[in-house]
């Protein structure tokens, strides 16, 4: 008796297989979208541009740090209301990503962030990078640039590449 000829009762057939012989190929759910908070920044974001730091010990930038990062945005022809300063210490878990989702920033300076804890690699100080359509600079902490002039240098040729100036 050849194979082709054996005959089984269907019976049988469903308790010999109990499981599916082809298995199935499982699509994972969609992901529901993260519920992001709302964030607090100083500045009207007018211009989209997103200034992160990160500072435990105070809301934002104590005042020479604030008049430092003033003078910075000055010499770039900008002002708070064009800029979005964000300080990370208040949302831990956030990533760049999530940033420009909530606020849509066109440009992003990060003071001094470990790029890791925003979900980024590895990222190379002054050096210009697009992350999600936007272009991100990554600098010292504003402290170190206020006290050496190589990074205040560093720093200025990045903007002015960063902003076009």
């Amino acid at each position: 008796m050849s194979l082709e000829q054996l005959q089984l009762d269907p019976y049988l057939l469903a308790q010999m297989y109990d499981q599916p012989i082809i298995p199935e190929v499982r699509q994972a759910a969609p992901a529901a979208p993260k519920a992001l908070p709302k964030l607090k920044y100083l500045g009207e974001n007018q211009k989209n541009i997103l200034l992160l730091i990160q500072n435990e010990s105070e809301a934002y930038l104590n005042e020479e740090l604030f008049n430092l990062l003033a003078n910075i945005l000055n010499a770039c022809k900008l002002g708070m209301q064009e800029v979005a300063l964000l300080n990370v210490a208040g949302y831990p878990g956030l990533t760049l990503q999530d940033y420009h989702t909530a606020l849509g920033f066109r440009q992003c300076i990060v003071f001094d962030i470990p790029p890791a804890q925003l979900g980024l690699a590895e990222m190379e100080p002054y050096r210009l990078e697009t992350h999600f359509g936007a272009s991100v600079l990554y600098s010292h902490h504003l402290q170190q640039i206020a006290t050496d002039k190589a990074l205040k240098g560093r720093l200025w040729l990045a903007l002015k590449q960063l902003f076009g100036i």
